[in-house]
């Protein structure tokens, strides 16, 4: 299933505001509510329904993790000298294509 509020801040908003009314009657902490079980919630109520039961996420305690994007590994080593240098040498037959 694609995330239809990936991009509209709106949206993004509108899923935190459920979240906030079910985490209130709930009694529960916000983080501990399923963020796309709000957006199933969204796109599946009707105009006065009632919002129901969020699922609710097992707690884990000593669980962090680092936000950090691994660099993809190439093929290719990294420019390091002028373009301009690396294409003579290149022409020249002293560096392998």
């Amino acid at each position: 299933m694609s995330m239809p509020f990936s991009s509209d801040p709106l949206a993004y908003n509108l899923a935190r505001v459920v979240l906030g009314d079910a985490a209130r009657r709930q009694r529960l902490p916000i983080g501990r509510l399923s963020f796309i079980d709000a957006v199933r919630w969204l796109r599946s109520a009707k105009q006065g329904s009632a919002l129901c039961k969020l699922v609710v996420n097992p707690d884990r305690p000593d669980r962090v993790e680092p936000r950090v994007v691994k660099r993809r590994p190439k093929n290719y080593d990294r420019m390091t000298r002028p373009r301009a240098d690396l294409r003579r040498r290149l022409l020249e037959g002293t560096v392998a294509a």
